[in-house]
């Protein structure tokens, strides 16, 4: 599949895309995002791995809490496990605003399945960041993308993925370093603030990113080298080692 798509022999079907690249990746740097999903070509700009160490202890501390735990603005709910919720989930196939197919593949931070059937399901992303009141807006595309693979679920080869509905709360759990308040030699105490940034679904929006970044990678030419990108810089040889 070098060119983005799952192909069966020489027969194309469809573009396959990570929730977490539809935001991050596709504004970080175009060059860069066009050669990963043209030519698998990664420039490996992974966050630090204490990131998702952070990730791993807060999922863990909050995943047998209610969701009113974190933060009021939420129903009542349980987090949903592994018994119920497959690690890595995907889409059947989808089509874009011109009829052509894709599929959304990822692993979500946290699923929801409030308490009142009317209230549905909800789909959160923790950050550990600077706190904005909209920093959901950063992340518009990965949210919707997972509530998609949900409306219209998949399988992999190991799980099917199951179908939820309605997704009627998305947003991003922010947590932010505040200061350390006890150590001992070996550990420390650290104390983070915490914020929800809610966001209100879009589905015509997000079909038409879609729409947009499949006309952006089916153009013959690659991008011109990104000036603010330090892989472009590097592979142009910019740096003065």
């Amino acid at each position: 599949n070098g060119f983005g798509h799952i192909t069966v022999g020489s027969k194309f079907m469809n573009y396959l895309f990570s929730p977490s690249e539809l935001d991050y990746k596709a504004k970080k740097c175009q060059r860069c995002f066009y050669i990963l999903k043209k030519y698998k070509i990664n420039p490996g700009d992974k966050p630090p791995p204490v990131f998702s160490n952070f990730d791993v202890v807060q999922k863990n501390y909050f995943k047998n809490l209610n969701s009113k735990d974190l933060t009021e603005q939420l129903p009542d709910g349980k987090f949903m496990n592994k018994d119920n919720l497959p690690g890595l989930i995907i889409s059947d196939i989808l089509e874009d605003n011109d009829g052509r197919k894709f599929q959304l593949r990822g692993v979500p931070d946290i699923v929801i399945k409030f308490k009142n059937k009317n209230d549905g399901y909800g789909i959160i992303d923790f950050k550990t960041t600077n706190l904005s009141n909209t920093k959901s807006d950063n992340y518009k595309y990965q949210l919707e993308a997972y509530a998609q693979i949900f409306k219209k679920p998949g399988a992999t080869k190991t799980a099917p993925t199951p179908k939820l509905g309605p997704i009627t709360h998305m947003g991003v759990l922010q947590f932010f370093p505040e200061k350390i308040f006890k150590h001992q030699i070996s550990n420390c105490d650290l104390k983070m603030q915490m914020s929800y940034s809610p966001l209100k679904r879009n589905e015509e929006d997000f079909f038409k990113h879609i729409t947009n970044l499949i006309n952006f990678l089916e153009q013959e030419k690659v991008p011109d080298f990104n000036s603010n990108c330090n892989y472009c810089k590097f592979v142009q040889g910019q740096f003065n080692l």
